[in-house]
């Protein structure tokens, strides 16, 4: 008779291994940003599938143009691949497809130089979009699911409804292939026949039952994008900051299951609190600075709490582009003209990786496409 406190039969450390690679094999090409610059300075190839990134910053630091860039990659890729977007403020619908637009021409757009005073400047030609390129776009866009929240209980319901659909087509793709592995009795050669004679009953069936490599059952790749939770979390933080942070916790915790499980790239958008005034780099608490560059005084909303429920971490800001530029916005005289700026991507945290630490700056070029320039 067993005892009530027997213990659980130990895992092997091989067997746990195993599974954790074949786990990292599933996983999709990371997603870019849409800047080779950034994607290999700060982000290492990209967003990851399989995992939930966190992006915070300041109302106009590109948060939404670095998501819509993102999914972008993803349905240039993964042109079947489903796309969840879930708005908590009405979401830029032309400006994901601009982004789309120019994604699709880059390849087909050819380099020219114009004359700037003493100085040639290369540049990129653009032509208008044909109709075969916004005939693809309908296509990819058709794979967008947008869903408009106004509380935190809609941002639930809206990823459940996102859960449901995942697993569906999950459901379905492998009952296909299923049925494509099931079609009829594979025939064996007379070659292979007398071999097989050979093998005792043993190796037989280690010769059938061994694990191979199957491609074709990669799962299809998916895409979650929250904007903004703190839209629907600020009220609730403020009325119950206890009881915000449990319902919090557990939805993340849902998350990421089902992030993991299903290999989905989720990306959740917050706020930034803590952000600079004209005195603020000689008023603050050192426990407050998150950033690598001491003149950014902004640090991510909702908490130090959130950002230990998110596997990455990453924090937009903006700097002065050039010395002069830092001299208009730091200096004593405190002039009032304006100057240069550069935005700044920071991986504040990486669990599974060692991006923690790295930084790109970049400027975003016609309010849509990122590129990455020296600091």
């Amino acid at each position: 008779m067993s005892s009530f406190h027997e213990a659980a039969p130990a895992l092997l450390g091989s067997a746990l291994l195993r599974n954790e690679e074949k786990h990292e094999s599933l996983q999709p090409t990371p997603a870019s940003c849409g800047s080779c610059d950034v994607d290999v300075g700060a982000l290492e190839g990209g967003f990851r599938y399989g995992e939930v990134t966190a992006i915070a910053g300041a109302n106009g630091t590109g948060k939404t143009t670095l998501a819509f860039q993102a999914i972008a990659s993803h349905l240039v890729v993964h042109e079947h691949g489903e796309v969840a977007l879930i708005a908590t403020t009405d979401p830029p619908l032309a400006h994901l497809r601009d982004i789309l637009i120019v994604r699709l021409q880059r390849s087909r757009r050819g380099p020219a130089f114009t004359e700037s005073g003493y100085v040639y400047k290369k540049h990129v030609t653009t032509t208008p979009p044909t109709r075969d390129t916004m005939d693809r776009i309908s296509k990819m866009l058709e794979h967008v699911q947008i869903s408009r929240v106004f509380d935190f209980a809609g941002v639930v319901e809206a990823v459940s409804e996102f859960s449901a659909n995942v697993d569906e087509n999950a459901r379905t793709n492998d009952e296909k292939l299923d049925e494509n592995d099931h079609k009829g009795p594979r025939s064996i050669a007379d070659s292979e026949d007398e071999a097989m004679d050979d093998l005792s009953a043993e190796q037989e069936l280690n010769a059938l039952t061994e694990d191979k490599p199957n491609t074709s059952k990669k799962p299809a790749a998916n895409m979650l994008v929250i904007d903004n939770i703190a839209n629907v979390l600020g009220s609730m933080m403020t009325k119950s900051q206890v009881q915000g942070h449990a319902l919090l916790a557990n939805f993340m915790r849902s998350l990421h299951q089902l992030t993991r499980r299903r290999h989905i790239c989720t990306l959740i958008l917050n706020a930034a609190v803590g952000l600079r005034s004209q005195n603020a780099p000689y008023h603050r608490r050192p426990e407050d600075q998150v950033s690598v560059f001491a003149s950014i005084t902004g640090k991510p909303g909702l908490g130090k709490h959130f950002s230990y429920l998110v596997d990455t971490s990453i924090f937009l800001s903006t700097l002065p582009r050039s010395k002069d530029d830092a001299d208009v916005a730091y200096g004593d005289a405190r002039e009032s003209r304006k100057y240069n700026e550069v935005g700044v991507i920071e991986v504040l945290k990486d669990r599974y990786g060692g991006r923690e630490g790295r930084w790109s700056a970049f400027v975003v070029e016609d309010g849509i496409e990122l590129r990455g320039v020296p600091l």
